[in-house]
């Protein structure tokens, strides 16, 4: 069993590794990572949010989203601005220029779950592989984000 288990860990990770390669090819004319497309994503669907927010959705950020915010303000693809609410908070939105990526950005996010969805396409293999990956990630900050972004249990 212990040698399966160690070839199920290489396969996860190259799964991600492939899919990494495969997704940011495909979003290489844009000039964006997956990591500021996931960032531009959230904003796109939720609104204008602290940073603080935006970590408590980020997937492909552990640590601060500070340094990803910061990357998309100096493209032009994000703006900063106090909230009028709370002066002590600053909120992140989307800047026109932002806003007019979106589609192509989501366009790539078809794409690529065009590609995932041939080489998966059965969908009780992919009811389960969600159930078993979602089991193997119980009780994880990352399990909580996936929830919270799409509202399943």
């Amino acid at each position: 069993m212990n040698k399966k288990i160690e070839i199920l860990r290489f396969l996860i990770k190259s799964c991600e590794h492939e899919s990494l390669t495969v997704f940011n090819n495909l979003l290489k004319d844009l000039n964006l990572t997956s990591n500021q497309v996931e960032v531009l994503t959230i904003i796109d669907s939720y609104g204008a949010m602290s940073v603080k927010e935006l970590g408590n959705l980020l997937i492909c950020e552990k640590k601060s989203p500070s340094r990803l915010v910061q990357s998309l303000i100096k493209k032009n693809l994000l703006v900063k601005k106090t909230n009028k609410a709370d002066k002590r908070v600053s909120l992140i939105s989307l800047t026109p220029e932002g806003k007019k990526l979106i589609p192509q950005i989501n366009k790539a996010n078809d794409q690529f779950n065009k590609i995932i969805e041939e080489k998966i396409s059965n969908t009780d293999q992919v009811n389960e592989l969600i159930d078993i990956l979602s089991s193997y990630l119980k009780g994880t900050d990352s399990i909580l984000k996936i929830q919270k972004r799409f509202d399943i249990r």
